[in-house]
């Protein structure tokens, strides 16, 4: 039931005197229900939770003289029943409260009052009642004014953000609603700045809700505060804050908070299942790009702004997901769904233009915008997403980079990487700073890119291609000798002075060349994995690649 009086204004009620206090002064603020009288040593077991007690004391006196035990013995059956508070006739029986039970009734935080002679029991129980029912009806009133008010922003179809200034005006207090993944940071007045608690709920958002919480979404912090939870499947979606006097609230304050919540959830509702169907278009443009088959720049640029997307000049490409193996099987799809939907809550805080969706294999893609020649600057804040990501999702994360490549053309060859090492990262050891985070840069590869690809041979050939067309493009320009040197390094496994002595120069001329391979390509042929990379394609070369 919900707070109707308390024992302070009881006193007022049931015209007591202002020194009819006689312990407990500090617990006056107890709530009751309703009040009752008795005058039998076992009468407390007829009473019920939040009655308040009128009493003549005669059934604890001991040869007409206060019985210290039978009073203590009351106090202690009396908060055993939820009593909050009782009234003694003194004067009649009992002329004065012991020291002791004084004592007592302060230890069990049990107010007792002085109960006047000429007054009746009729005298407060008939006044209290009516207050009561006053209160009640009147709480009533309220509670139908509420539900009008709410039925009327709702038929309106007002803005669900005018919920502020409504629930403001009919709570009078400061009021906040935060949901961070629809971006509503409203507040009135504007004064609510970002507090500790504000960084509290940031944390929740996302989580799984404690049962405490499922079981009651609206709570009070220690510091005062009223916090309404906003909820989706057993998941904190948000929270209506509310700054409230040290009290608790009225029922009809309550009704108000709740109408607001159910409008807001509904709100909620509504724009996820926007947001998922204008994600499945998304996920389809996606595809469009990563297949390079969407006709001219004009078409694409008019559908990114269907789907709600600028797009950038170029892309790197990245593949994540929640299991090592691609697997088509519905939990699989469900977690990287999940976790698709925690990438999308980090990114709306930090409002960055990066594409994301699923890829026709079910797992997360995202297009990094970049500047051109430049894969620094996109790479760092993946990084700080990636840190971020870690915090907030404590299961193992399988993630693939690509390379930057120019234009919306380059996304192909990013995307085509990403997966290569994407199945790398299913290999891969965990970083030190996070354990459960797999991932492999493509440039970080050297014979991975052609183990963990579809068609090892394709990419063997993409490899040589890559490599030794720059040198050859660069022999055929300065009129060089670059690819012939390699060759000739490569067969005599690295050493200088034999390679010299074959190809008739100096062993400085040799250093000379294999500096300019490592200008042109970023390969060391003196380094074990990569003298291995520039076998394989000198190998492909060997068998009719042409520069």
């Amino acid at each position: 039931m919900n707070r109707v009086i308390t024992v302070r204004e009881l006193i007022e009620v049931g015209g007591f005197d202002e020194t009819a206090v006689l312990a407990g002064e500090t617990f006056l603020e107890k709530e009751l229900l309703g009040v009752t009288s008795f005058d039998s040593p076992d009468g407390h077991k007829w009473l019920r939770p939040g009655e308040f007690v009128l009493t003549t004391g005669f059934p604890f006196l001991t040869h007409k003289e206060s019985s210290e035990s039978g009073l203590i013995k009351l106090i202690d059956d009396l908060v055993e029943v939820g009593t909050p508070g009782l009234a003694i006739k003194l004067g009649r029986y009992i002329e004065s409260l012991p020291p002791k039970v004084i004592t007592h009734a302060l230890n069990r935080q049990m107010p007792i009052l002085s109960f006047p002679m000429e007054k009746a029991w009729s005298d407060v129980i008939v006044p209290v009642v009516r207050y009561i029912n006053d209160k009640q009806r009147m709480e009533l009133v309220q509670t139908h004014a509420i539900y009008e008010r709410f039925h009327r922003h709702l038929t309106s179809g007002d803005p669900v953000s005018n919920l502020i200034p409504l629930l403001h005006d009919v709570l009078q207090s400061p009021i906040s609603i935060h949901v961070p993944t629809l971006k509503w940071n409203w507040e009135t007045p504007p004064a609510m700045r970002k507090d500790e608690t504000i960084v509290y709920v940031d944390k929740q958002i996302g989580q799984h809700a404690p049962r405490w919480m499922l079981n009651q979404p609206l709570a009070r912090m220690t510091n005062g505060l009223f916090v309404r939870w906003l909820l989706h499947d057993q998941k904190v979606q948000g929270a209506i804050l509310l700054r409230q006097p040290d009290r608790d609230l009225y029922a009809w304050e309550k009704v108000a908070i709740e109408q607001s919540a159910a409008l807001l959830s509904l709100e909620m509702e509504r724009q996820r299942t926007v947001s998922e169907t204008y994600q499945r278009f998304r996920n389809d443009f996606l595809q469009l790009l990563v297949s390079g088959k969407y006709g001219s720049r004009h078409m694409l640029i008019r559908k990114a702004e269907e789907v709600g997307w600028e797009l950038a000049e170029h892309y790197i490409a990245v593949v994540i997901s929640v299991k090592p193996h691609s697997s088509p099987d519905v939990e699989t799809w469900k977690e990287n769904l999940t976790l698709l939907e925690t990438i999308r809550r980090i990114l709306s805080m930090c409002d960055l233009p990066i594409l994301f969706g699923l890829d026709q294999h079910n797992r997360i893609l995202l297009l990094m915008p970049a500047t051109e020649n430049d894969e620094s600057a996109a790479k760092g804040i993946l990084t700080d997403l990636m840190t971020t990501l870690a915090l907030q999702w404590q299961h193992p994360v399988y993630l693939g980079i690509g390379r930057l490549h120019h234009s919306w053309e380059g996304i192909v060859q990013s995307y085509h990487e990403a997966q290569i090492s994407f199945r790398s990262a299913t290999h891969a050891i965990g970083l030190a700073n996070a354990p459960l985070l797999h991932m492999k840069d493509f440039n970080e590869l050297g014979l991975e890119r052609i183990l963990f690809a579809d068609k090892p041979g394709a990419e063997a050939h993409a490899l040589a291609e890559e490599y030794l067309g720059k040198i050859a493009q660069y022999d055929k320009e300065k009129n060089g000798q670059l690819l012939y040197t390699l060759q000739i390094f490569l067969q005599v496994n690295g050493n200088y002075v034999e390679a010299a002595n074959l190809l008739f120069v100096h062993k400085n001329t040799i250093k000379y060349r294999l500096q300019l391979i490592r200008d042109l390509t970023g390969l060391h042929p003196e380094n074990g994995q990569d003298q291995l990379m520039l076998r394989i394609a000198m190998t492909v070369h060997s068998f009719g690649y042409q520069a």
